[in-house]
């Protein structure tokens, strides 16, 4: 797989999730979610980091933020390192508490960096206990859940004074006086239907946002060898290899007209899935592209089949397919 995004630039917008180690709980009580919230404040002000959206859980941390001096990895490291210090001591333990690398996101302002906001702030009521019940009792749980920007954003609280929440309120227009209940019903909108999920946008694996943002950030990697050189997704950034070019190459390869490729009836076609996996890799359709270029397939069923497709290559073959379809490296 590619490894997490490290591209840093003056006033990038980042969505970052950052695990425990083996999937270990990273906060035992709130006397932990507390001091966290405590150091995220004080990192903001170290690092000249805006912070947007947070959310604790149980075992992983969601923010969304900019950086205005180009420095997320050393914001980053200081505040894992900074926080670990403070459990290990507190609770007697030693050795590493988060995940080695976390994963980024590139995040385009606007309306991405607001779909992206709400995803965010449902964490605490999507895919855990507390995302059981009616949408009156999650509605319920949401408000008063604790370590989370979003009851400040709401206007049930107070709130909290490093969180800066105008650049996302602003996204829904209207006047400054009723933004935050605007922001309530944006989110809570999300409990009783199924919402856009932001992250059917994602490109490279990497950037959340448009063709026009892609081609900013390309412009911007163009003779940045270190970038190039960082994860494969950002190469192909660079190299920008077109949908029609992978089909050609994919048809090529397996001996099939590029057309059923396409077919929707071809649904256990090996190249089929295979030419999804390599578009996908190619970063030039985000997963709902794909299932829209491929008969209307939803996108979590893209996403299945580009993970088991990708899980019966063994690394040696992926490697050969990588280097044949895209010019790079697995």
């Amino acid at each position: 797989m590619a490894r997490p995004l490290r591209v840093e630039f003056e006033d990038a917008i980042y969505h970052v999730c950052t695990r425990g180690n083996a999937r270990q709980r990273t906060f035992w009580d709130n006397r932990d979610r507390s001091r966290f919230v405590e150091l995220l404040a004080e990192s903001a002000r170290r690092f000249d980091v805006s912070i947007f959206c947070f959310v604790l859980m149980g075992n992983h941390v969601h923010l969304v933020a900019q950086t205005h001096r180009a420095n997320l990895g050393r914001w980053m490291h200081w505040l894992t390192v900074a926080y670990t210090v403070f459990f290990n001591r507190r609770h007697r333990s030693s050795g590493h508490l988060f995940q080695g690398r976390y994963k980024s996101f590139l995040v385009q302002e606007g309306d991405y960096l607001l779909a992206l906001s709400r995803y965010v702030h449902l964490n605490p009521v999507r895919g855990t206990s507390l995302g059981r019940g009616t949408p009156s009792e999650r509605r319920k749980r949401l408000r008063t859940f604790r370590w989370s920007s979003y009851p400040g954003y709401a206007g049930l609280r107070a709130p909290h004074p490093f969180v800066e929440e105008q650049m996302v309120l602003g996204e829904l227009g209207g006047a400054r006086k009723g933004e935050r209940v605007r922001y309530r019903k944006f989110v809570e909108e999300g409990l009783v239907r199924e919402v856009e999920n932001p992250f059917e946008a994602v490109r490279w694996q990497a950037v959340l946002g448009n063709e026009r943002f892609v081609q900013k950030l390309r412009d911007r990697l163009k003779g940045l060898h270190k970038y190039r050189r960082e994860i494969p997704s950002l190469r192909r950034i660079g190299e920008a290899v077109g949908t029609e070019e992978v089909l050609h190459k994919v048809a090529k390869r397996f001996k099939v007209e590029s057309g059923r490729l396409l077919q929707k009836g071809e649904r256990g076609l090996q190249a089929r899935n295979v030419a999804m996996w390599m578009i996908w890799e190619s970063g030039s359709k985000s997963l709902r592209e794909i299932g829209e270029l491929f008969g209307g397939l939803d996108y979590a069923a893209v996403a299945q089949r580009i993970r088991r497709t990708r899980l019966a290559h063994d690394p040696q073959t992926k490697g050969k397919l990588l280097k044949e379809m895209l010019n790079v490296k697995a």
